[in-house]
């Protein structure tokens, strides 16, 4: 039997996985606990938590594999050292499913909680996963329904949990009607809620067709130069990359619509900006030329601190070269842009070309463009649904994420950075503007319909209409109420078990 619990729990890790884009085969996610439930039956606390384990170092291994591509080709660590790094964030985020495994093990006994709680024991396992350390929400269970185009616009009430909480319920409910005979109603109310989540999508989905149909329009253009991360930084291909994001930015705005805005990805300007100041002339130059606002990312510098400190910014520009606004990256990539408890990890160095550790930046007022109000996220804060809060209840109508993937090379990581992005248009009713230097970009509307793209790995330019309104989502309003409410009633439920079993003895 033990090798048959291994090889389920291995099978409940690569089911997970699968969910993920790519492959994407989102329906698996429905099933894909159901082998680890079945195996932890029965056994102890120790047990359950290794078969948990076993299934969690499975499911991030396959999904995060990328992890070993970007150390070994950008860190320099080889392939050995740089497996090894990845093993080590496994054995870190193989603990949350190995606590699930245990929560199931200690509810089995009272199968109501085990079929109604569990969903909730995951979901504060999620949120307690998206803050702990530095936060790591990538791989949520709710992103995997992205594809499920009506059941994702719960998200603008309980963000992403609540999709989590409704896919781990199916697979509770659908485990109890072969495990547990006296809880087979459980698959009827869980298939009552899905549908009433999937009716409620399609109401809100027509709802938000129209306020886009009436709000007005604002053509956006975003240009994908496609550099390689080993040449981005390189003095002697800079003006290259100047000349490419030229030349395509010109193009975009010759044909029709024409852009209202030019949005370049996360460092596009590959210098000071502002500091450099031949290579800053010949950006204000194109921004001239293509006599429409620009927005782009580059590299900046402050003092902090009594040191010189690096910013991971991105700059406005007017038709007339004047400096409109500027954002600083306030959710750093640890190991990637700063070296998080540094006292302790002091060997530890930095995956970026780029010298010195970079501070974080304080402001997440939107920028202001003719009338449009822009929340801007750079790189990974588009997971971080915070960020993307604040910058609507200051008023930001429409978020643009721009981004730099070429870290990751052609693996899933890049497609699952889009995948999370495109939740933040769900959850806050706005379109989002992502410009990646080697894709995926993409132009999003309200409901999180892809509006068009650029395929990885390609050169081009894309132009798109959206239409920007203003509402604020109960989910804007009240954030993780809902994700909150999981912990609370994991925090009861499994509070109540162990005090029963005490004085029940």
């Amino acid at each position: 039997m033990f090798y048959v619990d291994v090889a389920l729990s291995i099978l409940s890790g690569l089911l997970l996985t699968a969910g993920f884009p790519k492959p994407d085969l989102f329906f698996l996610a429905w099933v894909a606990w159901i082998p680890l439930l079945a195996a932890v039956r029965g056994k102890s606390a120790g047990a359950a938590f290794r078969l948990g384990y076993i299934c969690g170092f499975v499911h991030y291994g396959t999904s995060l594999y990328w992890v070993c591509y970007v150390v070994d080709h950008y860190g320099g660590l080889g392939l050995p050292l740089s497996f090894g790094v990845l093993l080590i964030l496994c054995a870190y985020l193989g603990v949350y499913p190995a606590l699930f495994a245990v929560a199931s093990q200690r509810l089995e006994g009272r199968p109501f909680l085990w079929v109604f709680l569990l969903p909730a024991v995951w979901v504060a396992i999620e949120w307690i996963k998206a803050h702990a350390v530095t936060g790591f929400p990538w791989g949520n269970l709710g992103y995997t329904q992205t594809t499920f185009t009506p059941l994702a616009q719960i998200a603008d009430v309980t963000g992403v949990y609540g999709v989590s909480w409704l896919v781990v319920l199916g697979n509770t409910a659908l485990a109890a009607y072969f495990l547990a005979p006296r809880l087979r109603a459980g698959l009827l109310f869980a298939v009552v809620l899905v549908g009433a989540g999937t009716s409620y999508g399609h109401f809100r989905l027509a709802a938000v067709e129209r306020f886009q149909e009436s709000a007005s329009p604002l053509a956006v253009g975003v240009v994908q130069g496609n550099i390689d991360q080993s040449q981005k930084w390189d003095p002697a291909f800079q003006q290259e990359a100047l000349n490419r994001y030229r030349e395509l930015s010109l193009a975009a705005v010759a044909g029709g619509p024409r852009p209202e805005l030019l949005v370049w990805p996360e460092t596009a300007v590959p210098f000071f900006y502002g500091v450099e100041e031949k290579l800053t002339a010949q950006v204000n130059a194109t921004a001239g030329e293509a006599g429409v606002p620009l927005l782009f990312g580059s590299p900046g510098v402050t003092w902090l601190n009594g040191r010189t400190r690096l910013l991971n910014k991105a700059y406005v520009l007017d038709m007339g070269n004047r400096r409109l606004s500027s954002y600083a990256k306030q959710h750093l990539v640890p190991f990637g842009e700063y070296v998080p408890y540094q006292k302790v990890l002091f060997f530890v160095q930095r995956l970026v070309e780029a010298a010195g550790d970079f501070a974080a930046g304080t402001d997440s007022a939107p920028i202001r463009l003719n009338g449009k109000s822009l929340g801007v996220l750079i790189c990974y804060e588009g997971i971080f649904p915070d960020l993307s809060r604040k910058a609507v209840e200051r008023g930001a109508t429409a978020l643009v994420n721009i981004t730099n993937d070429a870290w990751y090379g052609r693996t899933g990581a890049p497609y699952q950075l889009l995948q999370m992005a495109r939740w933040r248009a769900i959850e806050f009713r706005v379109p989002l503007i992502r410009a990646a230097n080697t894709g995926v970009s993409a132009i999003i509307d309200a409901t999180g319909k892809i509006l068009g793209n650029i395929p990885l790995e390609e050169r081009g330019f894309l132009v798109r209409t959206v239409h920007p309104f203003r509402t604020v989502t109960p989910y804007a309003r009240w954030g993780d109420v809902f994700a909150w409410l999981c912990v609370l009633a994991a925090a009861c439920g499994i509070g109540y078990d162990v005090l029963r079993r005490r004085f029940t003895g």
